[in-house]
C-alpha cells in the first residue's frame, strides 16, 4: 500500500477537530487523542519494521485504534465501538478488503491485551501499551506489564 502519512494524519486531525465541536463529556481530552494517535502510529511503524509487517498498514491501524473513544468519549468498550467508525474512515482508502479487515480487527481487539492476535493486532496492542507507558501512564495489570516488558526487551529498551 502506498500512501502519504502526513495526509493521513491530517485526515485524523480533521476528524478529531470535527468531533471536538460536539462538546460531550470525555474520559480523555482531544489533545491526548491527537498525541496518542500520532505517536502510536510511529511506534507501530517501528514495530512493523522489526517484525516484517507492512509499515503503512501498521501506522494506519495504530493511529485509528482509539477511534471508538473519539466518537463515544468513553473508555469503556471503546475498542468494540470503533468498528463502524473505522469502517467508514477506511472507505476512502485504496486498501484491498483483506487489509481493511486486518485494520478493523486490530481496532476492535486492541484492548484484549491478555490475548494473542494476528501480527497487526499485536503491533497495535504493543504500540498502545508502550506509548501509554512513555507518556507516564501507570502500567499495573499483570498482562499489561508482561506485554510492556516483552516489547521493551524486543526493542532493547528494558534492563
Amino acid at each position: 500500500m502506498k500512501w502519504d502519512f502526513i495526509n493521513h494524519m491530517q485526515k485524523v486531525y480533521d476528524l478529531l477537530q470535527m468531533l471536538e465541536q460536539e462538546k460531550k463529556n470525555r474520559d480523555y481530552p482531544f489533545a491526548w487523542e491527537r498525541v496518542h494517535a500520532t505517536s502510536c502510529a510511529q511506534v507501530g511503524r517501528l514495530l512493523a519494521q522489526k517484525r516484517g509487517v507492512d509499515l503503512e498498514l501498521a501506522a494506519l491501524a495504530c493511529s485509528l485504534h482509539d477511534i471508538g473513544r473519539w466518537y463515544t468519549g468513553l473508555q469503556k468498550d471503546h475498542a468494540l465501538h470503533g468498528e463502524d467508525p473505522v469502517r467508514r474512515f477506511l472507505e476512502s482508502y485504496p486498501l484491498n478488503e483483506a487489509d481493511k479487515k486486518k485494520v478493523i480487527q486490530a481496532v476492535i481487539h486492541h484492548s484484549e491485551k491478555e490475548k494473542v492476535g494476528g501480527p497487526l493486532e499485536e503491533i497495535v496492542k504493543d504500540a498502545d501499551i508502550l506509548d501509554c507507558y512513555f507518556h507516564g501512564d501507570a502500567i499495573t495489570k499483570p498482562y499489561h506489564v508482561a506485554r510492556l516488558k516483552k516489547t521493551m526487551e524486543e526493542l532493547g529498551l528494558y534492563s
